[in-house]
């Protein structure tokens, strides 16, 4: 995705609405799911994400300036999300209870109740995760990308992002340990697990 991602910012600098329309496809659902883990509010994160591309497209004739775009589009969005929690402190909007969200289930209406009840486990032992670390979490596991990539976005050290990220998956792997006397049946618990596990295992 980072060649491909750096050609469409080529086009997009040259006037191309097509490749600006592949980059909006291809990043503005991560944007507002990146954007949500600081603003909380989902029709803030959207308009927030909105409005980046906004801009990106307003100021396309200063994209050659750009040497990683992905690492780019991850800052900008970081920037306006503190920008804006900034703003709405002075005016005492923004509330901070944002970490008793009713948390929805992965699995479908069919997967047995032991898997949705380890889906369930495993998406609140994530979101009960230090703000921080949780990001970092779901930057590499999700969005898949690196350490390295994911130290520049959030300002840290590359040691830093490997520290917390260490620390996320023991706590995961021990909040779900009591869970692991079965073998899920499920293809999706046994994915994430084998992904937990991999990552676990890396990082020792």
């Amino acid at each position: 995705m980072s060649e491909k991602i750096k050609i469409l910012f080529q086009e997009i600098q040259q006037g191309n609405k097509g490749a600006f329309n592949d980059l909006f496809a291809a990043y503005y659902t991560k944007m507002v799911t990146f954007a949500q883990q600081y603003v909380k509010q989902l029709e803030l994160a959207e308009e927030i994400s909105s409005e980046l591309f906004v801009k990106l497209w307003l100021k396309r004739n200063q994209l050659s300036k750009v040497l990683n775009p992905e690492v780019y589009l991850y800052v900008a969005i970081k920037n306006a999300c503190l920008n804006s929690i900034r703003t709405a402190k002075k005016r005492s909007i923004l509330s901070y209870e944002a970490d008793n969200v009713t948390l929805e289930l992965i699995g479908s209406t069919n997967s047995k109740l032991e898997d949705r009840e380890l889906e369930k486990l495993l998406d609140e032992a994530v979101n009960s995760l230090p703000q921080q670390r949780k990001i970092i979490f779901k930057l590499i596991k999700e969005d898949g990308l690196k350490t390295n990539e994911v130290a520049v976005i959030l300002g840290l050290s590359k040691r830093t992002v490997e520290n917390q990220l260490y620390k996320a998956v023991k706590s995961l792997a021990e909040t779900i340990s009591n869970y692991l006397g079965y073998h899920p049946q499920s293809k999706s618990i046994r994915k994430q697990l084998s992904e937990l596990s991999a990552i676990f295992l890396m990082l020792q």
